[in-house]
């Protein structure tokens, strides 16, 4: 079962007494320290996670209630950091698919002289050797990036983790009268 949302979130009708206990049950767990849109030493030195952290504090402090708290702080360096070694994966995988796509034209044009047939072997498993870096690096992003939608999810940065907010409703219209009905056909 998924972990409640906090009050800020939710838009149920609730009875005081309810309101009052959820309200009551969140300040107990709510710390007086409140997180800093400044990114913390963590991230010294991680430009691209810096930028994030400030990309979604700057978010978070701009809805109206409380969403995460100085308790999310290691999470949100974990995400932002992940956020930031997915970008040098990708660097590298696509390194590697340059250097892949490269060899394996030059092989496609050489034509192998009988004597040097074990160069050409040689050539050809470097090909395949570079094609299992790539996709050895393709698989390992997709785990990465499974854990940053994870991580997401618990920051409340997806949809599907802010299903069930809904937006304030517009009143219901009145039902016309049949005076109204008269009216309207002139």
């Amino acid at each position: 079962m998924p972990a409640k949302k906090p009050k800020s979130l939710t838009k149920r009708h609730d009875t005081k007494k309810d309101r009052q206990a959820r309200e009551d049950g969140e300040k107990a767990f709510t710390p007086r320290t409140s997180i800093s849109k400044t990114a913390p030493a963590a991230l010294k030195g991680h430009a691209r996670a810096v930028a994030t952290w400030r990309r979604l504090v700057g978010l978070y402090f701009e809805t109206e209630g409380t969403i995460i708290t100085a308790f999310d702080e290691d999470l949100l360096i974990k995400y932002c950091l992940a956020e930031e070694e997915l970008g040098e994966l990708y660097k590298i995988r696509g390194e590697i698919l340059k250097l892949w796509t490269t060899h394996a034209k030059k092989i496609l044009t050489v034509e192998p002289d009988p004597s040097q047939l074990g160069n050409y072997y040689n050539a050809l498993n470097q090909a395949n050797a570079l094609l299992q870096r790539f996709q050895g690096m393709d698989a390992r992003m997709d785990g990465k990036r499974k854990m940053v939608v994870l991580i997401a999810q618990s920051l409340y940065l997806t949809p599907r983790s802010r299903a069930g907010v809904a937006p304030p409703e517009r009143p219901p219209e009145k039902p016309k009268s049949e005076m109204g009905d008269l009216l309207d056909e002139s």
